[in-house]
């Protein structure tokens, strides 16, 4: 039986070994399926269907307002140009830092996580460069599984108004909690299997699109029990560095205002000014607990996987069933 601390073990000297890391994982995190996820969730109170509308009106609206405005200001149209130029480069940087981050941590799992990876010799456009064949597979698998999730969306939008349209109360409590619970075992197998595939996909160099797809969701099916107790362990381990971060950012704020206040007093430095650098710092201490974050949930991902495909996970719960 495979011990999840020892997984945790690993993955935390992992993360902190290779703060390089880091700075990836802040870009990779730019792809992550958390906002899609909180609106399925929402998606659960029935008012979803709506709330999905109201937004692709506004999006729609706001686009041809947009459209017409730059038009007739070249300036506007400038800057317009330059911002899409910006989001399509950052994007490009989240695809491959999500697959130089995957081949690094793979890396260091294998050398067991003792010793901290060396930075690389190769520049950072060189290693795009050498990885550009796995680009577009990889892009496509994202953008493969933000589809699958936008499309549960939908229904499950759909079905919750559908829901609410029956007359008898006690039925439609029962539909209502029915398409609740098959939604959340739904919407978890997804997230799962969209994490499996990529995962494996960038993992095993051998393993094609589709091979990988199918693979990701054999090892899902087989450990679905394992696979829910390590996706509880991340979500807990999340709100822990969470709570660390804001408890960390609270002491911190203490000496900063007193620090503050004697600058302002006694040296006459603008509130402005410090309130700007306050910001500043908090910002790039939010990016850095961001890249931590990231590279610790690759890192307990993948070596989860490593011990899927090198022992057999004994789930605690169906080894609790089983004693008993």
């Amino acid at each position: 039986m495979i011990h999840y601390w020892d997984i945790i073990k690993q993955a935390w000297r992992i993360t902190i070994h290779n703060r390089w890391l880091w700075v990836m994982g802040l870009f990779a995190a730019m792809l992550s399926n958390v906002g899609q996820y909180n609106s399925l969730l929402s998606a659960l109170d029935g008012g979803g269907w709506a709330r999905l509308l109201n937004s692709l009106s506004k999006y729609w609206y706001g686009g041809l307002s947009l459209v017409s405005f730059t038009i007739h200001n070249p300036l506007m149209l400038i800057s317009g140009l330059l911002g899409l130029v910006i989001i399509v480069a950052l994007l490009f940087f989240a695809i491959n830092s999500q697959i130089l981050l995957v081949q690094k941590i793979q890396a260091s799992i294998k050398s067991e996580g003792k010793k901290s990876l060396p930075v690389p010799k190769m520049s950072f456009w060189q290693q795009i460069k050498t990885n550009w064949p796995t680009f577009w597979p990889t892009a496509g698998l994202i953008i493969f599984v933000k589809l699958v999730l936008f499309i549960g969306l939908v229904i499950v939008s759909l079905s919750m108004a559908g829901a609410y349209l029956i007359r008898q109360p006690i039925t439609s409590i029962f539909v209502y909690i029915f398409f609740i619970l098959l939604f959340l075992i739904l919407i978890w197998l997804v997230g799962m299997w969209g994490r499996y595939w990529l995962f494996l996909f960038l993992s095993d160099k051998n393993s094609g699109w589709v091979a990988s797809a199918k693979k990701a969701w054999q090892t899902l099916y087989k450990n679905l029990l394992p696979s829910l107790e390590m996706f509880i362990i991340v979500i807990l381990i999340n709100i822990l560095v969470s709570l660390v971060w804001i408890f960390i950012i609270g002491l911190l704020a203490i000496p900063y205002s007193l620090l503050s206040l004697l600058l302002i007093r006694y040296l006459s430095f603008s509130e402005t000014l410090l309130t700007i650098v306050a910001e500043i710092l908090l910002i790039a201490g939010f990016m850095v607990v961001i890249g931590i974050i990231t590279v610790l949930e690759y890192s307990l991902w993948l070596s989860f996987i490593d011990k899927l495909s090198n022992k057999k996970i004994v789930a605690k719960i169906g080894h609790v069933f089983h004693r008993s």
